[in-house]
């Protein structure tokens, strides 16, 4: 069950009570823009069973100086899924740089933050033993009207496909109980 950012919690609390700056006026915003995506995605997590899975909501990582919002973590027993969300609308492609760009050329999401996403999820996500279950990053986009022109890409799901990502990660999340042989001894 999704809980509210616990920094966003605050900011409500103090939001009529003390002077914002310009920087807390915009954080707040965003933080509440983000909890509506979180919102929007947690009723697509209710239609699945998540029996076998851990979620985890609001992971924040640092990448170099930047701090970059893993909105959902999804822990099955063979691997992590981890999705961060966003509100893109209108057509986008990405560039030979792989960079999302808007329709007016503008830069909008610097798709390399993935890798190093990734590979800091790497570091610290260390299962026991030998075995390192795969990590797997999805930008969603929870808007009807994103589309990606041009070169489409797996690093992004979209409303259209994101309830058979799921229903996918359900399935392969099911743990198959090994059923033991009966005593053949008596």
């Amino acid at each position: 069950m999704r809980q509210k950012n616990e920094k966003l919690k605050v900011y409500e609390f103090l939001y009529n009570r003390l002077p914002f700056s310009d920087n807390e006026t915009e954080e707040y915003e965003a933080m509440q823009r983000m909890d509506l995506l979180e919102e929007h995605f947690d009723l697509y997590l209710r239609k699945i069973n998540t029996k076998n899975m851990e979620l985890h909501w609001h992971c924040e990582v640092v990448v170099g100086t930047e701090h970059e919002m893993i909105n959902v973590l999804i822990a099955t027993e063979y691997c992590y899924y981890l999705f961060v969300l966003h509100d893109y609308s209108g057509e986008h492609y990405i560039n030979p740089f792989n960079i999302l760009i808007n329709k007016q050329y503008e830069a909008v999401y610097d798709l390399n933050r993935t890798a190093k996403i990734y590979d800091k999820f790497k570091e610290s996500l260390i299962d026991e033993g030998s075995f390192q279950r795969p990590i797997i990053i999805k930008h969603v986009v929870m808007n009807e009207t994103f589309k990606l022109a041009k070169r489409p890409s797996d690093q992004f799901l979209t409303l259209k496909n994101l309830p058979f990502y799921l229903k996918a990660i359900e399935h392969s999340a099911v743990i198959r109980k090994k059923h033991l042989r009966p005593d053949l001894r008596t």
